[in-house]
Parts: C-alpha cells; structure tokens; sequence
C-alpha cells in the first residue's frame, strides 16, 4: 500500500513501512511543506499498530541536505504572518522530531549520500543507522550563523558524545561513513547497492525478537536520553530567537550563502 504526498512516498507492506524523502532535485531539502507532510506520515505511524518497523530513506544522491534556506522556499515559511520564519520552524520542528523519535516502531536510517543539518538529526533519532559508503554527514548551520536545534543536539550527544558534537557542530566538518562508524554515528556501513538489503536483514534479525521487550527498551532508552534536555527543548524557540533578533546573524549568514561571500557576523563588541 502507498500513500500519496508531494515530497516523500509513503509504503506499507506487512510489518514494514519505507519512508522515502522525495525532493531529489533539491537533494532532499526541508521545506515548511514537507515538514508538515512529514507530521502527517509520523502521526499515521504513531497509530499504525500493525506496522513493526520503518525505514526511512532518501531518493536520488542524498539524504537529506537540511532545511533548504534558499529564498524561494523560505518564502513559503510564512504561512503565519504573526510568527518569524525561524520559531515557525522550530515550534512545529521540534514537536514532529519528537514524535518521530517516540515512534512505537523500530526505525532505520538507510543514510544514502549526504546527510546534513536537520537530515542528521532524523537520522541520530532512528534507532538504527546503516550507511552508504559513500554517504557522509555535516552540520553546517554555525557557517550561516544559526544554531543546532536541541532536539537534534539530544540524539547527538547520545551517539558521539560531547567532543565530537563540538567538532562537528562547531566546525562544520564533513565525516564520511566509515568516520561515523568509528564514532557511533552509523552502526554499519555497506555498498550503496547493498543498502536496502542490508537495512532488511538487520530487520529480519530484530523480527526475532520479542515486539514488547522491543518496544519498550525503546522506549526506557528514549526516557533516559531525553529526560534531561525537556526543559530546554521548550525554551529553545523563544531563547533563539531573542538572539537572532538582537543580533541580526541569520539574514546576514542567509544573504551571505545566497550571495556565495563571507558573512559579517555581530560581535559582541560592535
């Protein structure tokens, strides 16, 4: 069974169910819209009791490129003239990821290509990541003067720990697959011919076990990860923002990627 979306397919059969992020022209990027047909496809999952596991993947050459900031589908952000384009982001963000990550199905990354920003956060917030040889990961958001949003910065930590969140986030350096296989980021690293096959194997073995103890060491792992940064989550939009507004860093850091120049950031001393 398929359900019809714009950008991503949705697949059911027997037990497992393929996501697919389909916007390969754009390698993948977020928009507003396909946020919001992500929250519709979390929210058929989350009351879909047949359904054991989900794959999620993406078409074409990449994952997931992040969130596309290109001004084009930024202007598609303001389906709300009251709120600024970022916290409209991040509120509805933040609750779909959650939602995503407290899934009653074990989820799989099959990471193809390049995997970026808000892509590597779905991906740290699946239960099991397999990797193409040829994929590799980034957060490239400090380059444009914005943050890492906390509910991909939870799932992070969990994975690499604090000093390579730091490197990765603070740099903006790229790790490739078999990198992420050393730090914790990808539990398995394959051909990409050999991706989809390898990601089913891996749920021929977990359908082995016992769906209850399954589901609910899941759901004590995703307690004590998550436990911690709650607080902060809900902080996170109104604190940015604040930030963004006093500083004017993030059109800066946009204009300067459109313009392809050096951004000229606020200092704390201008």
């Amino acid at each position: 069974m398929a359900a019809n979306y714009r950008y991503f397919t949705l697949e059911k059969e027997g037990e497992l169910a393929t996501v697919t992020l389909n916007r390969p022209d754009k390698l993948n990027a977020f928009t507003l819209q396909m946020l919001f047909e992500f929250k519709d496809i979390v929210d058929d999952l989350r009351i879909d009791l047949r359904t054991r596991f989900v794959i999620i993947t993406g078409e074409g050459r990449a994952f997931c490129s992040g969130i596309d900031v290109m001004k084009e589908a930024r202007d598609e952000w303001y389906a709300d003239p009251r709120q600024p384009n970022e916290r409209i982001f991040q509120e509805n963000g933040q609750n779909i990821v959650r939602d995503w990550a407290n899934l009653h199905q074990i989820t799989i990354a099959a990471v193809n290509g390049a995997c970026v920003g808000l892509g590597l956060g779905l991906v740290t917030l699946c239960d099991f990541r397999v990797v193409a040889e040829d994929a590799y990961f980034s957060i490239p958001e400090t380059s444009i003067g914005i943050g890492y949003s906390v509910s991909c910065l939870y799932p992070l930590l969990a994975s690499i720990g604090p000093a390579q969140a730091r490197r990765m986030i603070m740099t903006g350096d790229r790790v490739t697959a078999h990198e992420a296989k050393t730090i914790g980021l990808a539990h398995s690293v394959v051909g990409s011919e050999d991706l989809m096959s390898a990601s089913l194997e891996l749920i021929r073995k977990l359908s082995t076990k016992g769906p209850t103890a399954l589901r609910i060491v899941k759901r004590m792992i995703n307690a004590a990860t998550i436990a911690q940064t709650a607080d902060l989550a809900a902080m996170e939009p109104e604190l940015v923002q604040a930030f963004y507004n006093a500083t004017g860093d993030i059109e800066e850091g946009l204009n300067a990627y459109r313009e392809k120049r050096e951004p000229r950031f606020h200092l704390e001393t201008d």
